[in-house]
């Protein structure tokens, strides 16, 4: 008799525990935090590579801070206050004098274009890095967010473009598509949590608004507020997904790997020879 979905009810209740650790911004993102608690992020991680994200949060990869995140995480320590702890974490970045390296310096011309924006002043003018913790379908999460207003959450991002489409692989049609960005970095995903978080700790379910700036020639902006009906779905994701996702953590249940991240193609290994065709997945009314 196949019993595979009881045994997989009681994994579930094995991983369900009472977080022990109590966070706050000293402590965060700290690896005790990050393995006792699910965060947005994680949970991102974990739906685009099992592995991968648990290699993250075990330390076995460590992603490199690329100039574009380092551009983005200075506006956010500005906008936060944190200005002078992200100094003493990131000196690379600065002159002698304290100033930015001539690589950072559209930093600035980011924060100059948020300061002569009213509006997005506004939403941007809430408690900063609010910490709080939940439970979503049993499993602890863990939030921050940039700025907590009576009305709204308003979390800060600061992109490339948010105009532009991002290419990005579909695992049910097998193939590229394009999408906007917030389907493309999971914001509706992370907007879903913020509003169930913040609602078990306030009784308020409050609108989830994206504040964001682009690193282009002539910063554009936006304020976006992602629709109910979007983070209605994305919360649905989440509920589904995230006790497995706390097994993995917790070693009751194997990782799957993606095949494609970094730490899939370092333990890849050859096992047969494929064809040109099929490698490229290339179609069989193809021309020559």
């Amino acid at each position: 008799m196949n019993n595979n979905g009881g045994i997989y009810k009681i994994k579930k209740e094995m991983a369900v525990g009472k977080p022990q650790l109590k966070v706050d911004n000293s402590n965060y993102f700290s690896p005790e935090a990050n393995m006792e608690y699910m965060s947005a992020s994680s949970f991102k991680d974990f739906k685009e590579c099992e592995v991968h994200a648990l290699a993250k949060l075990k330390g076995e990869y460590v992603e490199e801070k690329s100039k574009a995140l380092m551009v983005g995480s200075y506006v956010d320590a500005y906008f936060s206050g944190e200005m002078e702890q992200f100094k003493l974490e990131n000196p690379q970045i600065f002159k002698k004098d304290g100033t930015l390296l001539k690589d950072f310096e559209k930093a600035n011309e980011i924060i100059d274009a948020i300061n002569n924006d009213p509006l997005m002043l506004k939403y941007l003018s809430g408690q900063h890095q609010v910490v709080m913790t939940g439970k979503i379908a049993g499993v602890p999460f863990k939030i921050k967010v940039d700025s907590l207003l009576d009305n709204v959450i308003v979390d800060q991002k600061i992109m490339s473009s948010i105009r532009e489409l991002t290419w990005k692989y579909d695992e049910e049609t097998k193939r590229n598509k394009q999408l906007d960005f917030v389907e493309a970095f999971g914001y509706d995903i992370q907007g879903a949590i913020y509003q169930e978080i913040v609602f078990q700790n306030t009784g308020k379910k409050l609108p989830f608004v994206l504040a964001v700036a682009t690193k282009e020639e002539g910063v554009d902006k936006a304020l976006i507020q992602i629709n109910q009906e979007y983070l209605d779905k994305a919360l649905t994701l989440v509920k589904e997904l995230a006790p497995r996702y706390d097994l993995i953590k917790k070693g009751v249940i194997e990782p799957i790997g993606c095949g494609k991240c970094p730490s899939c193609r370092k333990a890849r290994k050859c096992e047969e020879v494929v064809s040109y065709k099929d490698f490229f997945q290339k179609g069989e009314d193809e021309n020559a």
